[in-house]
C-alpha cells in the first residue's frame, strides 16, 4: 500500500473512531463524575495542547461516595473472578479439529507451556496495571492495556491506556477492530516515545528547534481482512497527521493494544458498563442525599417568624436560621419557628432500595444475612456460585476480548523471545484456545453436588459407601474441578508403601489397598 494512501486511510479511520466516541462522551464524563470526581473529565483525544488538559475536582459538589465504592469493588470482583492472582486462571484446550484422545497425548506439553505463560504474567506488572485500568474504566464499560516487551531480559511491561487516549471502532463482525492511542505530548519527548524509528526531517527539525511545542503521537492498528492465511494487523505510527512508521503484524497476540468491554452492542465500539447502566440511580441518590442534608439543616437551624408592621413575602425562598417579618399577632412568644410537618423529608428505605440496585448492577450484592439466623456454609457457597454465574454471562465477551487476549499476547511475546515453543503434532503447530475461568462456578456446583451424593451414600449405605465409591479417583476429580495446586495426592505405589509402613503401628495386616479401589 502506498504511503500516501495508508496515511489517508489511517486519518479516516481515526476520524470515524472519534465520531463514535462523541456519541458516548457525555455519559463517560458523568460516569467519571460519580466514580472519579478528581479525574480530568476530558475523554476526547482532540485536545492538542498539553497544557489545556486540567485536573478537575468535582468532589465538593458530589453528595455521595457510593459510585467510587462500587467502582472499586467491581474492579476487585472482575480482577479476582477472571484473573485471580493465586491460581492459574487459564487452561488451554485444543480446537474443534483435534480429537480428545490426540490432545491427551500432548497435554503435558500444553500444561508446561501454560505454566510458563502464567509465570511470566505473574512476574510482570500485569496485576498492578489491570488494577489501575479497571478502576473506574471497566465500570464504564471499556478498558485498554498496552502489553509489550521493552527489554529482552526483563519482565514484559503492561501499561494502562486511559479512555481519553483511546479511540476505537467496530469491524465487519461487530468486534473492536480499529484501535488507536492518541497521546498529547511535546516534541522533546517524541524520540523517547518512538525509539528505533527514523523520524522524517521535518519532525526531527521540530524536535531540535521547537522542543516545547505541543504535538500528538498516534499508534494505530486494524485488521487486514484481505489476508486469510493468518491473523494480520496493519500497524501505523504517526506524528501529527504524518505516518512515520508502518508494517504488518502476524499471528494471534501480535497486536500490543488490547481492548476489553462489558455489555457489548455489536454496532457500537464502547461497552455499556454497570456504572453507565446505574446512572439514573446514581443521579437520584445524589439528589436525595442533597435533599437530606438540606432537610437536616432546616431541622437544626429552623427559620422563624417575628412580628413586624410589614407584610410577609417569601418569594425569595426560605433559608435555614433566617428570620422573616410577619404581621403582629396576639400576646405570646415573639418568635415562632416555621414547621414543615414531617421530621424527615426523605425516607431511609428509599436510600437502601436505590443503593441495593446500584450494587446489584455492579455485581457486588454479596450474600447478606437476612434476619437473626446466620446462613449455613452451604447456603453461602450457593449464593457465591450464583453471583459468579451472573457475572459470567455479561463477562463472556470481556473474557474473550480482555484476559484471553492478554494470555495470547504473553504467549506470542514469549515465543518471540524463545522462552516457549509452539506445541506441535506430527510436526504441525496446533491452535490452543484459552477457556473462560467463570466455568469454575459450574465446577464448584459439580463439587457441591458430589458432596451431597457422598453424604447421602454414607447416610443410607454406611457399610457399602466405602466399597462403592472410588476414594482416590473421586478426590483426584474434586482436586481437578477446584483447580487446586496445593494438595498432593499419593500415587498407587506410594499408597501401598504408606499402608505397609503404617500397618504395624495401626495393628493392621500386611498391607493392601485401602477401601476405594484403584488410584487415579
Amino acid at each position: 500500500m502506498a504511503a500516501n494512501a495508508l496515511e489517508k486511510e489511517a486519518q479516516q479511520r481515526l476520524k470515524d473512531a472519534r465520531a463514535a466516541k462523541a456519541q458516548v462522551d457525555v455519559d463517560l464524563r458523568e460516569g467519571y463524575f460519580f466514580t472519579a470526581p478528581r479525574r480530568a473529565k476530558d475523554v476526547t483525544s482532540n485536545v492538542f495542547v498539553t497544557s489545556d488538559r486540567k485536573r478537575d475536582d468535582d468532589s465538593s459538589i458530589l453528595q455521595t461516595s457510593l459510585g467510587m465504592e462500587v467502582a472499586q469493588d467491581f474492579a476487585t470482583e472482575m480482577l479476582n473472578t477472571f484473573t485471580p492472582e493465586v491460581i492459574n486462571w487459564v487452561d488451554q484446550k485444543a480446537g474443534i479439529d483435534m480429537p480428545e484422545d490426540a490432545f491427551e497425548e500432548i497435554k503435558e506439553d500444553v500444561d508446561a507451556q501454560t505454566a510458563k505463560i502464567m509465570s511470566a504474567i505473574k512476574a510482570s506488572n500485569f496485576y498492578a496495571a489491570a488494577a489501575q485500568a479497571y478502576m473506574p474504566d471497566l465500570a464504564l464499560g471499556t478498558v485498554a492495556l498496552w502489553i509489550d516487551s521493552l527489554r529482552p531480559n526483563e519482565p514484559i511491561v503492561c501499561q494502562h491506556v486511559p479512555l481519553r487516549e483511546l479511540e476505537i471502532n467496530v469491524g465487519p463482525y461487530g468486534e473492536v477492530d480499529d484501535r488507536f492511542i492518541v497521546r498529547s505530548t511535546r516534541y522533546r519527548h517524541v524520540p523517547a516515545l518512538l525509539p528505533g524509528i527514523r523520524l522524517p526531517d521535518e519532525v526531527a527539525r521540530k524536535v531540535k528547534d521547537s522542543p516545547n511545542a505541543a504535538c500528538q503521537v498516534k499508534w494505530g492498528f486494524w485488521r487486514r481482512w484481505d489476508d486469510e492465511s493468518d491473523v494480520v494487523w496493519q500497524r501505523v505510527v504517526m506524528v501529527g497527521e504524518r505516518v512515520v512508521d508502518a508494517g504488518l503484524l502476524h499471528g494471534e497476540g501480535s497486536c500490543p493494544l488490547i481492548v476489553g468491554r462489558m455489555n457489548v452492542d455489536q454496532s457500537f465500539p464502547f461497552g455499556d458498563g454497570p456504572t453507565l447502566q446505574a446512572l439514573p440511580e446514581l443521579r437520584r441518590l445524589d439528589e436525595l442525599e442533597g435533599l437530606d442534608v438540606e432537610a437536616f439543616d432546616f431541622r437544626v437551624h429552623k427559620p422563624f417568624f417575628y412580628p413586624d408592621d410589614g407584610v410577609i413575602n417569601l418569594s425569595g425562598g426560605i433559608e435555614p436560621g433566617m428570620g422573616y417579618p410577619a404581621r403582629p399577632w396576639g400576646s405570646g412568644t415573639p418568635f415562632v419557628p416555621m414547621e414543615f410537618g414531617s421530621e424527615s423529608m426523605t425516607e431511609e428505605y428509599k436510600f437502601q432500595k436505590i443503593e441495593a440496585r446500584i450494587r446489584r448492577l455492579h455485581f457486588i450484592d454479596f450474600p447478606e444475612q437476612v434476619g437473626k439466623t446466620p446462613p449455613t456454609a452451604e447456603q453461602w457457597l450457593d449464593e457465591l456460585a450464583r453471583a459468579k454465574r451472573r457475572i459470567g454471562t455479561p463477562g463472556k465477551v470481556f473474557w474473550k476480548e480482555g484476559p484471553a487476549q492478554v494470555f495470547l499476547r504473553f504467549k506470542y511475546l514469549l515465543e518471540q523471545r524463545g522462552v516457549i515453543a509452539p506445541v506441535k503434532v506430527d510436526g504441525n503447530e496446533i491452535a490452543l484456545v484459552p477457556y473462560d475461568p467463570t466455568e469454575q462456578a459450574q465446577e464448584h456446583q459439580d463439587v457441591q453436588v458430589a458432596g451431597r451424593i457422598l453424604e447421602m451414600a454414607r447416610a443410607y449405605f454406611p457399610q457399602l459407601s466405602e466399597v462403592l465409591v472410588d476414594g482416590p479417583k473421586t478426590l483426584a476429580n474434586i482436586k481437578t474441578k477446584l483447580r487446586d495446586g496445593v494438595v498432593v495426592l499419593r500415587s498407587k505405589d506410594e499408597i501401598m508403601q504408606t499402608v505397609q509402613d503404617l500397618a504395624p503401628v495401626l495393628g493392621g495386616g500386611a498391607g493392601g489397598m485401602p477401601p476405594g479401589g484403584e488410584v487415579a
